[in-house]
């Protein structure tokens, strides 16, 4: 990139990092996910237990501990706070970026590290989890560490990385980099090769980092292993009981959405294909074939998974970032700097993309189920992303024609960059119809005012516990309920009979809410789903706390007054 430059590469990823986490405690977190996440790591810092999450007071063990303890030190220090929930998956994405920008540099020179870190910080879904309370940030984090070690000769650190992924969200960290080396090694260099993936030095430090807790956990609680390994992994990946099936398509159009706009010069070199494959033991096509097999290979993998959901795409976003600056220093080197690869793609697409999102502002085809807000914060999010959509295609047109690659590189960065903020208002909408923050604050309103100073208050879920309410109330919710699934843990539903005998357990009887809203031990406030409406015909004798939507409070009940005691009798006045 020898052309005069448009802009400082360095000051672009760092505004493109400021992006990233703009607005970051903007909006509420989102149910189920990050509500009930973010609750997880309160009752971890409130309780001190960083060796086995709770949700509830019950063992969550749907998920290892490394995020949450990770929120829960936060939160020690900044409070119970949406920044603390989310800031674990920031800093990891900060980690990925600078993992790429290391391996790039390495690879082929400076100007490809800054690109390789730009394009991974302007990836859509990267920026999309980098503000999510969620796992599949930290994720990605071990498993491109895991695949860059493998692929530099240092499986030391290849498996320390899975060991420390394996902790974040189990064995999948050890399958997916296994996934990518293994047919890379093979194509490369044939089987023999493969068995230096495995030295008994490396195998050895990832049994010293995971297996500790691993067995910590399994002796509290037994039922761990069989949990993480068969109920967890191996019939998320075999069977639909989940119910996050869908149909084998699901990927092919979340991938280039996903991987928008770098996907674009990340496939610009694609037609050479053949040409690689039959140089693959050479080493100029090894860097593009294992760029290919982090791709592909996982994609089929997940593709013939019964279980499907968007984020699980987001350990391949770093190989669309790494090809995507590969692709662009190798055009503009031999194109004497005519500003990036797949540049004529782009901008076609852009403007049609931009075109789109304007016409929104006059015609809105929207789902009946969105709220006033969101409806009326969409129309002015779309017009500004599509007029940033014109910039990005201008500037990358501007970049080909006058050969400034750097100029190309702003146009590409530059939309991801505009999301968070230009989307403040759509996002505070959606977290305030997505979360429970208005229903915990209604409830503990009317709690404070009908309990005592110090009293006992209660709230009740009727076959319903609504993620984030906990955590906003700072408070557990008991749960009138038969199978123990409102807490959206499989592994309290799996073992819900177990747990309703714990001392103070959450899980009560099905029926005990008309229990206690007829002898109403203490205040208590009831919360049951919009939809229930046999349980709200039953709760209207009680004031209506908050209505969202989704969920419904009622009370407090008061608890009956004890019987004045009777009066001695007063002495009547002496008569004269």
């Amino acid at each position: 990139m020898a052309s005069r430059p448009f802009a400082d590469p360095r000051l672009l990823l760092f505004l493109a990092a400021v992006a990233l986490g703009w607005n970051l405690d903007g909006y509420r977190l989102l149910d189920p996910d990050e509500g009930r996440n973010a609750e997880v790591a309160r009752e971890m810092a409130q309780t001190n237990d960083y060796l086995v999450p709770h949700l509830d007071g019950l063992p969550y063990l749907d998920k290892p501990i490394v995020y949450f303890a990770a929120a829960a030190a936060l939160m020690e220090l900044l409070g119970p706070t949406e920044t603390a929930a989310r800031l674990p998956a920031y800093a990891a994405t900060l980690a990925t970026i600078a993992l790429l920008l290391g391996f790039a540099r390495r690879r082929w020179g400076s100007e490809a590290g800054w690109l390789a870190g730009i394009a991974y910080a302007t990836t859509l879904l990267p920026l999309v989890y980098a503000r999510t309370a969620i796992f599949d940030s930290t994720l990605t984090l071990c498993t491109t560490a895991a695949v860059l070690g493998f692929f530099e000769a240092r499986p030391i650190v290849a498996w320390a990385a899975m060991g420390a992924g394996a902790l974040t969200k189990g064995p999948i960290a050890i399958v997916l980099p296994l996934l990518v080396v293994i047919p890379y090694t093979l194509a490369t260099e044939g089987r023999t090769a493969v068995r230096a993936l495995f030295p008994w030095r490396a195998v050895g430090v990832f049994a010293l980092i995971a297996l500790p807790l691993f067995i910590a956990v399994s002796i509290r609680v037994p039922a761990f292993p069989y949990y993480v390994f068969v109920r967890e992994t191996l019939q998320r990946i075999a069977t639909a009981s989940f119910h996050r099936t869908a149909p084998f398509w699901y990927y092919f159009p979340i991938v280039p959405l996903a991987a928008f706009p770098w996907i674009v010069p990340a496939l610009a070199r694609v037609r050479g294909w053949r040409t690689t494959w039959l140089a693959r033991r050479t080493p100029e096509a090894r860097e593009p074939l294992l760029l290919a097999s982090w791709v592909i290979v996982p994609l089929a993998f997940f593709t013939l998974n019964q279980s499907k959901l968007p984020q699980y795409v987001l350990p391949l976003m770093p190989a669309f970032a790494l090809a995507a600056a590969r692709n662009m220093v190798a055009h503009n080197a031999a194109a004497g700097g005519a500003g990036g690869a797949g540049g004529r793609v782009y901008t076609a697409l852009a403007l049609v993309t931009g075109s789109a999102l304007v016409a929104l502002t006059h015609w809105l085809p929207v789902p009946i189920d969105l709220t006033a807000a969101e409806k009326a914060a969409i129309p002015p999010t779309a017009l500004v992303l599509g007029l940033v959509l014109f910039a990005s295609a201008a500037l990358v047109a501007l970049g080909m024609l006058r050969r400034r690659p750097r100029t190309a590189i702003v146009g590409y960065a530059i939309v991801v960059m505009a999301v968070p903020l230009a989307s403040g208002r759509l996002l505070a909408a959606v977290g305030d119809d997505r979360s429970s923050a208005a229903l915990a604050r209604a409830t503990a309103a009317a709690l404070s005012e009908a309990s005592r100073s110090g009293a006992a208050s209660a709230v009740l879920g009727v076959l319903a516990y609504p993620p984030s309410l906990a955590f906003y109330l700072g408070r557990p919710v008991a749960v009138a309920t038969t199978t123990g699934a409102e807490l959206t843990s499989n592994y309290i539903a799996d073992y819900q009979d177990r747990y309703r005998d714990v001392r103070g357990s959450p899980l009560l009887p099905e029926g005990y809410w008309r229990e206690a809203l007829a002898r109403c031990p203490i205040p208590t406030v009831f919360v049951t789903t919009v939809a229930n409406r046999k349980a709200r015909a039953e709760l209207a004798v009680l004031p209506l706390v908050a209505d969202d939507g989704r969920y419904a409070a009622y009370g407090p009940c008061q608890p009956p007054r004890p019987p004045h005691p009777p009066q001695p009798p007063q002495r009547g006045g002496e008569g004269g």
